[in-house]
């Protein structure tokens, strides 16, 4: 038996960001580690340059149920302004070659990037050992978060309330609660239950079927540095 937070995540668009080289960026078809821990790092209000986020990225385990029956993608255009080469300097973010090499900025470049359309995510959330904020406070910040919540990208913000929960169970029998009490009328004619889940970790109440490795742990915010981590996908199993 463990606990959870249980929220839910729908927009028209999301983007759950890949690794970006070139000029497409693509979209995870499930929510990423780094963009879930952005989106609760945003409710309890730790910035970006905080000098605990780090250690705070480190905790806590994600499961993901997809709800979506008419999900869609959709690639957007975009034109993106870059400093010319320079070998004398270095950029290690966007924001370096925004203010870095500000007077180098005229050389366009053409890229596209990939959303997701009406899709609809039931989120869990465990604790680890040593975990820096606890599941109650948690689901507060979610109800009344510091900063704006957006899914992926700026752009795109939830369409629907979070409507946290705390429940108590295997990850099947807890999902399958949170499908009970986040019911919602309008979406049912874009949504369907289904018993795929994704997950990391060892829960209870889920059969493994694939391992793969996402490049979305982040070591370091201020650097724009992620690592790998192995996600499992697989079949919701309801302890008897």
């Amino acid at each position: 038996m463990s606990r959870y937070l249980v929220f839910q995540l729908y927009a028209p668009l999301m983007s759950w960001g890949e690794a970006a080289v070139g000029e497409v960026r693509h979209s995870n078809a499930v929510p990423s580690r780094s963009a879930l821990l952005g989106l609760l790092a945003a409710a309890c209000g730790i910035r970006r340059e905080a000098a605990h986020l780090d250690e705070f990225n480190r905790h806590y385990h994600f499961a993901i149920r997809p709800f979506s029956s008419r999900e869609q993608w959709l690639r957007d255009y975009h034109t993106v302004e870059v400093p010319k080469e320079n070998r004398k300097r270095i950029y290690f973010t966007r924001r370096d070659e925004l203010v870095l090499g500000q007077e180098d900025l005229n050389n366009p470049m053409i890229t596209t990037r990939e959303y997701r359309c009406d899709a609809l995510f039931h989120i869990a959330v465990e604790e680890t050992e040593g975990a820096p904020i606890v599941l109650e406070k948690r689901a507060a910040a979610l109800e009344e978060p510091v900063f704006p919540l957006y899914l992926g990208r700026k752009s795109c913000p939830p369409a629907l309330p979070l409507a946290p929960l705390i429940l108590d169970g295997t990850l099947a029998h807890v999902f399958y609660q949170a499908e009970q009490a986040l019911i919602c009328p309008e979406l049912a004619a874009i949504t369907t239950a289904s018993d795929l889940c994704y997950w990391e970790g060892e829960p209870q109440g889920v059969v493994p079927a694939i391992s793969v490795q996402r490049s979305d742990q982040p070591l370091s915010k201020v650097r724009w540095q992620f690592t790998t981590r192995s996600q499992f996908a697989g079949q919701l199993r309801e302890e008897k």
